[in-house]
């Protein structure tokens, strides 16, 4: 099969694992060659949950990286809106706490960034993305 370049959005759930202990995804799975976008959401989370220096130095030089090649998705107003929208249809149709709407209010962002960009959403989060995916069409790649 031809090669081909495929816009992806790693999320969260696949940068943790890889920082903290050096474990990686076989994104390369993928039949395509993936052409990585970091989500602004995502970069957010990572350093939320960054308590040393090295890896605040680790997260800076990754997100100047992905700035300098035009490649962080913020965002934008629109999805906010839809955003908003899906997780009250989550909430009803779920009945979660607003913890877990918290966290998922951000998966629903990446959903909705990737969607705009036609890329795939590769994740460790399969259970919740599919869930989502029940109320947004957007791609997804990870273990169920």
């Amino acid at each position: 099969m031809a090669e081909y370049l495929t816009k992806v959005i790693l999320d969260t759930s696949i940068y943790i694992p890889f920082i903290n202990a050096g474990i990686s995804h076989p994104v390369l799975e993928l039949e395509c060659k993936p052409l990585f976008y970091m989500s602004a959401v995502v970069i957010e989370e990572l350093y939320a949950g960054a308590f040393d220096k090295i890896s605040v130095k680790l997260l800076d030089r990754m997100y100047e990286t992905f700035e300098n090649l035009g490649r962080v998705i913020v965002p934008e107003a629109s999805d906010w809106q839809k955003t908003g929208k899906v997780i009250a249809k989550f909430g009803q149709k779920y009945g979660f706490g607003k913890k877990f709407l918290s966290k998922t209010t951000n998966d629903v962002l990446i959903a909705f960034s990737a969607r705009r960009i036609g890329a795939i959403v590769v994740t460790n989060n399969t259970k919740d993305f599919l869930r989502i995916k029940e109320f947004v069409d957007f791609e997804i790649y990870g273990e169920i």
